[in-house]
């Protein structure tokens, strides 16, 4: 992921919010200047802007260990962990973790406009 994927992923999911094209240039630069990569980054402004809008936003084992830097099994153990907890107080665990068959999810980036003939 490249800092132009990160600055042209997050502004077509959120442009309907009014992100500030100054507010996430300064973003990706704090992330820059802390070492993070862009995909961590990205997973971080991905939290944040879903957090502040309500808008549902998923993320893979891979994505949280790298944005958490940890092992992918570590966080594996630790879903599992928290659903059992989850389960036991009468919670829905839907709302924390999904699993996928990741044979039949696609994910696919088409900016707006790019289908009009």
């Amino acid at each position: 992921m490249t800092r132009e994927d990160v600055i042209n992923n997050i502004m077509i999911n959120y442009q309907e919010y009014g992100i500030d094209r100054e507010w996430l240039d300064e973003s990706i630069r704090s992330g820059e200047e802390q070492g993070f990569s862009y995909q961590t980054i990205y997973t971080g402004l991905r939290m944040a802007l879903g957090s502040a809008t309500g808008q549902e936003e998923l993320f893979t084992v891979a994505e949280m260990a790298e944005a958490l830097g940890e092992p992918e099994e570590e966080i594996v153990r630790q879903i599992e962990e928290l659903t059992g907890e989850l389960q036991e107080a009468g919670e829905d665990t839907e709302q924390y973790f999904r699993r996928y068959d990741t044979g039949e999810v696609h994910r696919f980036l088409i900016p707006p406009g790019s289908l009009e003939s």
